[in-house]
């Protein structure tokens, strides 16, 4: 569209501004253009939960231009877990209504005097009253603005009470089940008073080439068809919940708050109950997300009993392994009911779980009791009081709302010990994928400037595939690698880091670049003109990489301030279980990785060199 919206709730005033080609080629879109925007424009060291925190949604190129499975939105501010960079990515319907009703980006700045929301349509934003909608769940605020303005089809973005509270593990949730969850700029939203921003639109962006696209979709789809990816095929059939057992044979799924195993701990029979197999059944409706061949949602429902529920989302693999073998619970119907709770009210389900699972350590340690829980017998397995205390937490209530603060301030705030069961890196909870089964996980989650985050690049889609082979192969890389070898791994995690927030960037879905035989160079020029070569593309997704990095030099970072628990480390390894004995050396990746990058490796600087490269001179020096 080539605009960006801002808005000053200080002083309730909006105006728009062009977005220049130069810089969408420089950063695409996303967190990429926002970054580069909020770096420009917000004041070193505001708390994030001020009213100098600018919150930002945006969309990328490729968003309402006819390419497949480009239906992702991003939320984008200064993480108020990390007090870094944040941000956080959701699918769904709501971000090609955003983009026709006239946006590529909105931001947010200053602080509304009372409960507002902002409603788009077709170029024209106002800023209107939910003073009589705060306090309601994300599924009632959709219909009340869908009702007081008269129209069905607006699409919504909102808060529930975990943003309202100022939960630093609040989400922002769309379509009533689709969550931008990690960083917790749900709150960032609350400490504005935003309860929402809601659109419809009919306007279109301007396509370099609508007959190329069209041309591309049509013969991407017929390969993917005739000769689909066992990604395409599991996705299409099950979602995520399907990869459960697979991820379970191989150990890639956390146990017992990341201390056990899936022999002793939690054993195979166990595993059915947590994966596709337990939740079929509760099945009522396939769904696919604006443009997606794939369809990976189902709607479910469960008729009777305490975890009763009419009409959810269906829980991803890591809400199942949060509420699920991190808790050592495998009640289906609790995790379908928790999951849930969390789109009502506007949780973070991989920061729930795992907090949840760190109080348990706590309850079972004696470091809490059920004094503290207000009668909660707070045990491994323990399906009801997981969800009483998930109620707490949303809630705000009893020790709640200490909870509701994220791992790590909550074992700062009871002490005791209690830090060691805390999985938390910088503050941002550890999501289900297991540096010990695959090491560049671990890299991932200590070098990124979003931390512990489990839809960023790095040497674990080579370490455990399956990949896109071709896509690999042009960028240079294998497709496959030792994975407890980590000679030469730095440079692979710089590219394979930069390839993908290139492609979170562009509005494009991970899960369809990866399971089907994407070209995003085709697909980029047939949508912007740009005739961008492999080198261009990790170059700008490198770009995006370091400008995401800077913000948190800025903010006073230090690269000691993302470490890995060292219980997630193997240290001390586990007894039995594929992954008996084995520990990791992330240190050592995350010094290759920074190396890549032009990163000194103890302060994190930036070479000059890197930033003349990059062509960052202008915001950098």
């Amino acid at each position: 569209m080539g605009k960006m919206l801002f808005v000053d709730l200080n002083n309730m005033k909006i105006h728009d501004e062009e977005i220049s080609e130069k810089l969408a080629r420089k950063y695409i879109g996303g967190y990429g253009l926002g970054a580069r925007i909020i770096l420009e424009r917000m004041r070193q060291g505001v708390d994030p939960l001020s009213p100098g925190n600018i919150f930002g949604i945006g969309t990328g190129p490729l968003t309402l231009s006819g390419t497949v499975s480009s239906c992702r939105y991003t939320t984008i501010g200064k993480s108020p877990l990390t007090g870094y960079w944040g941000d956080a990515n959701s699918g769904g319907n709501f971000a090609s209504t955003f983009k026709a009703s006239g946006y590529d980006m909105v931001f947010f700045e200053g602080r509304a005097d009372h409960p507002v929301y902002l409603l788009i349509r077709d170029g024209k934003a106002e800023i209107k009253n939910a003073e009589h909608i705060w306090g309601k769940d994300t599924e009632t605020t959709d219909k009340m603005i869908r009702q007081e303005n008269n129209n069905p089809g607006l699409k919504i973005v909102s808060i529930g009470t975990g943003g309202e509270k100022l939960s630093r593990i609040a989400a922002v949730i769309n379509d009533s089940g689709r969550a931008a969850a990690r960083s917790g700029l749900g709150a960032v939203m609350g400490s504005k008073n935003l309860k929402a921003v809601a659109c419809s639109g009919s306007l279109k962006p301007s396509i370099y080439d609508r007959s190329r696209v069209s041309q591309l979709v049509k013969e991407l789809l017929a390969m993917a068809k005739s000769s689909p990816s066992g990604m395409y095929l599991g996705l299409s059939s099950t979602g995520t919940p399907g990869a459960m057992i697979h991820h379970m044979v191989v150990h890639d799924v956390p146990i017992k708050n990341w201390s056990g195993n899936n022999i002793e701990d939690f054993p195979e029979e166990k595993w059915e109950n947590v994966a596709w197999e337990g939740m079929k059944k509760y099945a009522v409706k396939k769904y696919a997300c604006t443009g997606c061949p794939i369809a990976c949602g189902h709607i479910l429902k469960v008729d009777k009993g305490e975890f009763a529920v009419e009409s959810t989302h269906k829980p991803e693999y890591e809400t199942l392994a949060a509420f699920g073998t991190l808790c050592m619970n495998d009640n289906m119907e609790s995790l379908i009911y928790a999951n849930a709770l969390c789109n009502l009210h506007g949780i973070d389900t991989i920061s729930a779980g795992s907090t949840i699972a760190f109080a348990i350590e706590c309850f079972e340690n004696g470091i809490i009791t059920k004094t503290d829980t207000d009668g909660i017998e707070l045990t491994w397995g323990n399906s009801r009081a997981i969800i009483d205390m998930l109620k707490k937490i949303c809630m705000r209530e009893g020790i709640g709302d200490i909870l509701a603060e994220g791992a790590m301030r909550a074992s700062a705030e009871i002490g005791k010990g209690s830090e060691q069961f805390a999985m938390h890196v910088g503050g941002e909870m550890v999501p289900m994928h297991d540096p010990r089964c695959a090491p560049g996980w671990g890299a991932t989650y200590v070098s990124d400037p979003a931390p512990a985050r489990h839809v960023r690049g790095g040497t674990a889609f080579v370490e455990s595939g399956p990949v896109n082979e071709s896509l690999y192969r042009a960028l240079g890389l294998p497709t496959k690698v030792d994975k407890y070898n980590p000679e030469g791994k730095g440079r692979m995690h710089a590219v394979l880091a930069g390839w993908q927030h290139l492609v979170n960037s562009s509005g494009m879905c991970l899960f369809g670049a990866d399971a089907m035989p994407f070209s995003l160079i085709d697909f980029m020029k047939a949508s912007t003109g740009w005739a961008l070569s492999y080198d261009e593309l990790i170059d700008t997704g490198q770009r995006i990489s370091t400008i995401l990095h800077a913000f948190n030099l800025r903010e006073g970072f230090r690269p000691s301030d993302f470490t890995i628990p060292p219980r997630i480390a193997g240290n001390p390894p586990l007894k039995a279980g594929l992954l008996k004995g084995i520990t990791i050396d992330i240190d050592n990746l995350k010094k290759q990785y920074y190396e890549a990058m032009g990163f000194d490796v103890d302060t994190g600087e930036i070479s000059k060199e890197r930033i003349n490269a990059l062509g960052l001179q202008d915001v950098l020096i």
